[in-house]
């Protein structure tokens, strides 16, 4: 007899092997279904799976550091460093928050409030987030394997309600994608309390680095450097304006992360280094701005002033060597009665007589600056002013150069009304000047007179040539363009105001910027300096066109006619301060005082936007009855120079801002009284500084 078959028995199939055969079919089938719906969800997951799927593969942002602000020098004036900052999880943290806010109030310094109340409100927000779950974002990780199989087969079948999308051991990941995970809380830290607050071990609690700004340079010059913001973007001042040289190219860090989004590895290929921003050397010098600074505000003290404004320039190239605007706390100062729009006649308020009238405020109130000292106005761009006489220099050197006065002309200068009727008289009566005597003693009735030669077109085109009513483009934010009254509204009146440095308004930076004129040598006498806040490079300054204003004869005849003014400012200044040392270097300058004109403030909503009316003008407050065009008896009072005569180096005007009352009624409010002291005094210190040697050594040769 033969024998059976493998896997028979009696002829007939062993029941154990047609067990397992189906049980083998069954299962294939059941994994052929698993693998089937796994592609399926891989590709094309469900409405309620897609928004839990992501790449495995992650970068992240790696931010270079900022390049640094230096001053000409090289030194520091704005650099960023690497400091560290407290980051709470109120998911990790939301069970022991007692014991986290305590813990770091302490380290940390700070008051309990500070840490707890964003706390509490990050904890409050999270627990409305949660409340707003449906039912499948709740983690179901309970049932054991029966519960699974139920479900795994509900998933077979096609049931899209057996497989729960929140996965077990993925809820936590789909949580914290929907909840806030990140709160920093208190300021940048050191590294030893950063140590200090990692070891304390608390739960939610990490500590970052993070790049930080430094300002090295001071307060004294925060008002230039501005500040950044957030993403270490420049925000204000050269901060701002030099970004894109300072802004550093950001690297990225490619990772693999697994399915709770934890870094596992390092994905080089996805990777790539930073680059450093670049450093940038600005025209400031760090000891110039403080020499500036410290005399500036001697000068305000003795003149009993509201504020003051410095600028030094070098002439050869532009370069601002310092620029200062300071103000100062004057007691008794009385808010000017200004009257708001809608205010019925009868109700606005009168001034007392001329002659009567207190001090009132005259400087613009700049709350951003007590915020912070980047944030204040810097006046010497943004704010205009009345130049008063030392504008006269320009006119002066005008008629030169359109030849509408003679060699050695002699001019009447008694009191004089024009032919429309307008008087002038000088502050010292002279009968007759020659037509530098004029310049000399800043002769009214002289540059009157000589302005009745020139029509309104040539004295205008003068004024714009020396980039009145233009902006400098210096490179900070703000700049004003200034005030040149336009032609059509130019008449006999404005004409006679011009040529004493009224009807006209400037900004400090654009005043030195035209006397740069005078102050430049050889073939660049006459032409106009381009005003910088960076250090160029010699290829800058020989593709930088010239801007002729004057020629170099008229230019260097106008200089040697203003180191006589200078010494009479010296004169003065020897006789009220006796102890001043010997000047060591010869001066060229003019003084000027203007009165302070009243400006209506504008009105500003709840936003500190400008109220613009029906017909798209900005509204302003009103005037009082009584009030004219000027302050009574409240003045600017400046004077700019360069130095030394004979090769200047450096260009300075300083402008204080409102003398007070006692000096303007003992006559010391001048130009030459309050400013020139000062200006002569940075002179001295700034050419000694950089190295320029005193007259004295040049006659000996030495």
């Amino acid at each position: 007899m033969p024998p059976e078959p493998a896997g028979t028995v009696n002829g007939r199939p062993d029941r154990a092997v047609v067990v397992s055969r189906l049980f083998a079919g069954l299962a294939t089938a059941v994994l052929v279904l698993v693998v089937a719906r796994v592609a399926q969800l891989k590709l094309q997951p469900g409405d309620d799976l897609s928004r839990y799927i992501s790449e495995r593969v992650g970068r992240e942002r790696e931010p270079s550091p900022r390049g640094d602000l230096l001053d000409r020098r090289g030194r520091p004036l704005s650099m960023s460093e690497v400091g560290f900052r407290v980051v709470i999880d109120p998911v990790g943290a939301e069970s022991n928050m007692d014991r986290v806010i305590v813990a770091l109030a302490e380290s940390l310094g700070l008051p309990a409030e500070e840490i707890g109340e964003p706390l509490v409100r990050a904890v409050a927000m999270n627990t409305r987030i949660r409340s707003t779950w449906d039912e499948k974002d709740v983690n179901q990780t309970g049932g054991g394997a029966r519960t699974f199989v139920t479900r795994l087969v509900g998933a077979i079948r096609g049931d899209e309600a057996g497989l729960d999308p929140v996965l077990p051991g993925l809820s936590q990941t789909a949580e914290t994608r929907r909840l806030r995970r990140y709160l920093p809380v208190g300021p940048v830290l050191d590294r030893e309390i950063a140590t200090l607050v990692e070891n304390l071990g608390l739960p939610g609690v990490a500590v970052e680095k993070q790049l930080v700004r430094r300002y090295p340079g001071g307060d004294e010059i925060a008002s230039i450097l501005g500040k950044v913001g957030y993403g270490h973007a420049g925000l204000l001042g050269a901060e701002r304006n030099l970004d894109e040289r300072l802004r550093g190219e950001d690297g990225r860090i490619g990772f693999v992360h697994d399915a709770r989004n934890q870094p596992v590895m390092i994905d080089a290929s996805a990777s790539m280094p930073g680059e450093r921003g670049e450093d940038v050397r600005l025209s400031i010098d760090l000891e110039l701005q403080r020499i500036a600074i410290t005399e500036l505000e001697r000068g305000m003290e003795d003149a009993d002033a509201a504020g003051g404004r410095l600028v030094m320039m070098r002439p050869a190239t532009g370069e601002i060597l310092a620029m200062v605007d300071l103000y100062r706390e004057v007691e008794g100062l009385v808010p000017f009665p200004w009257v708001e729009p809608g205010t019925p006649k009868a109700e606005w308020p009168e001034l007392p007589p001329e002659g009567e009238r207190p001090r009132y405020v005259t400087l613009p109130a700049d709350d951003r600056r007590a915020t912070h000292p980047a944030m204040g106005r810097n006046r010497c761009v943004e704010d205009i002013y009345e130049p008063g006489s030392t504008f006269k220099r320009f006119v002066w050197a005008c008629a030169w150069q359109a030849g509408v006065i003679g060699e050695g002309e002699i001019i009447e200068t008694r009191p004089y009304v024009t032919p429309f009727g307008r008087r002038f008289e000088d502050v010292t009566k002279r009968d007759r000047q020659t037509w530098e005597e004029v310049l000399v003693h800043s002769s009214n009735v002289g540059m009157v007179k000589m302005s009745e030669r020139l029509s309104h077109e040539q004295l205008r085109s003068f004024v714009e040539r020396f980039g009145f009513g233009s902006r400098t483009r210096i490179g900070l934010t703000g700049e004003a363009s200034g005030m040149v009254t336009n032609e059509a509204d130019w008449t006999i009146y404005t004409h006679s105001s011009v040529v004493i440095g009224h009807e006209v308004a400037v900004t400090p930076v654009q005043m030195v910027r035209a006397f740069g004129a005078y102050a430049r040598t050889g073939v660049l006498a006459g032409t106009l300096p381009h005003p910088r806040m960076t250090s160029p490079t010699p290829e800058e300054l020989t593709a930088e066109p010239l801007v002729r204003v004057l020629e170099p004869a008229v230019a260097t005849r106008t200089r040697r006619v203003l180191v006589r003014v200078a010494e009479r400012m010296d004169e003065g200044m020897r006789r009220r301060f006796p102890g001043e040392p010997t000047p060591g270097y010869t001066l060229f300058g003019k003084s000027g005082t203007a009165d302070i004109p009243v400006v209506a403030p504008v009105v500003r909503d709840d936003e500190g936007k400008p109220v613009i009316d029906e017909r798209g003008r900005v509204v302003r407050m009103g005037k009082p009855k009584g009030a004219g065009g000027y302050y009574d008896e409240q003045y600017n009072s400046s004077f700019i120079a360069g130095a030394p005569a004979d090769n200047p180096t450096i260009v300075v005007l300083v402008v204080i801002d409102d003398p007070g009352p006692a000096r303007v009624r003992q006559k010391q409010h001048y130009g030459s009284a309050v400013a020139g002291p000062v200006v002569r005094r940075v002179v001295e210190r700034s050419l000694r500084y950089l190295g320029v040697p005193p007259a004295e050594m040049v006659a000996a040769g030495q």
